[in-house]
């Protein structure tokens, strides 16, 4: 039986349904939320910069070290100052007034002195530092998606789309943004006493159809289950979608869902492809205030080739 689902958040001409499915026997394959991979290393970093164009190219050890430093991982780091300012490239200023080697936008203030850097390394030390203190990890605030509503009030949607590629793309995971064996202190919060359950994601997503053009509506679908001994309580399922320019949108159902052991809900999507290239996602769950992955960090990748159709023509007016 079909579940109405309301949207929250979404990308243009998208449906995202539900059907919830009788009990699944057996374990699903998989595992939930994938141990991070390693930290970027300092050349990666530097040779991810430079391919955005970025002017903090020779910084990737000062991302490393401050990430060591404070327990965040460098690709969250560095995935902020991508989302804030394309890596240093604009600056925010204003009335003139520039905030100075700040490419994380990290308390913008005209008057504020904590708004301007003597250098990059000032600036991605800062920041690192702030984040592993008491008003992020300190807070219990872990997720890109917990992290967004108090860092990026306006545009979080945006914000938490943009930090969440950047991440990827370093091979990070946006559902955990402390760097995976990191320093415990004070500022590192521990787990909490009661884990979330175990959320799988029950083989891969389908993308239905074998040659998709510009114009053309895509369908996908994917199951996940409840892998743990106790019911999994769901605030929302998330799909992620990322067209060919890094820009997407996330179809969101906020409706409350619980999976006894072994049941699973299935779950499918439709967008419009408006753009030629790649376009790929992956998937998430909400589990009280954390947002945390389901299955791979890319869950569907497929390309998409330009329109098939007839030229289009361009009327000249001539007087």
């Amino acid at each position: 039986m079909g579940i109405p689902i309301g949207f929250i958040r979404h990308v243009p001409r998208v449906v995202l349904g539900v059907l919830l499915s009788a009990a699944l026997a057996a374990a699903f394959a998989g595992a939930f939320a994938p141990p991070a991979a390693a930290a970027p290393g300092a050349a990666q970093i530097d040779d991810f910069l430079a391919l955005h164009g970025s002017p903090m190219v020779g910084t990737g050890g000062t991302f490393v070290a401050a990430g060591q430093a404070y327990g965040v991982d460098p690709a969250f780091l560095v995935a902020i100052a991508g989302a804030e300012s394309s890596f240093g490239l604009f600056l925010y200023a204003e009335n003139g007034d520039q905030c100075t080697f700040n490419a994380f936008n990290w308390f913008y203030g005209p008057t504020w002195p904590q708004s301007d850097f003597a250098s990059w390394d000032e600036a991605i030390g800062r920041v690192a530092a702030g984040l592993g203190g008491e008003l992020y990890y300190g807070a219990g605030l872990y997720s890109a998606y917990a992290i967004a509503p108090r860092y990026c009030p306006d545009g979080t949607g945006n914000w938490i789309s943009n930090v969440s590629a950047f991440m990827i793309a370093l091979g990070g995971n946006p559902a955990d943004t402390r760097l995976a064996g990191g320093p415990s202190s004070p500022s590192f919060a521990s787990a909490p006493a009661t884990p979330p359950v175990p959320v799988v994601l029950d083989g891969a997503v389908t993308v239905y159809g074998r040659a998709h053009r510009v114009g053309d509506t895509v369908d996908v679908a994917f199951t996940i289950g409840n892998r743990g001994g106790g019911p999994a309580a769901l605030d929302g399922i998330t799909l992620v979608v990322r067209g060919p320019a890094g820009a997407g949108g996330d179809m969101v159902t906020r409706r409350p869902l619980s999976l006894a052991p072994g049941q699973a809900v299935a779950v499918s999507a439709s967008w419009r492809l408006d753009e030629a290239g790649v376009w790929s996602g992956w998937i998430e769950v909400e589990q009280g205030s954390e947002s945390m992955l389901v299955g791979d960090r890319q869950a569907f990748a497929f390309r998409v080739a330009p329109h098939s159709g007839r030229p289009i023509c361009r009327w000249i007016l001539r007087k």
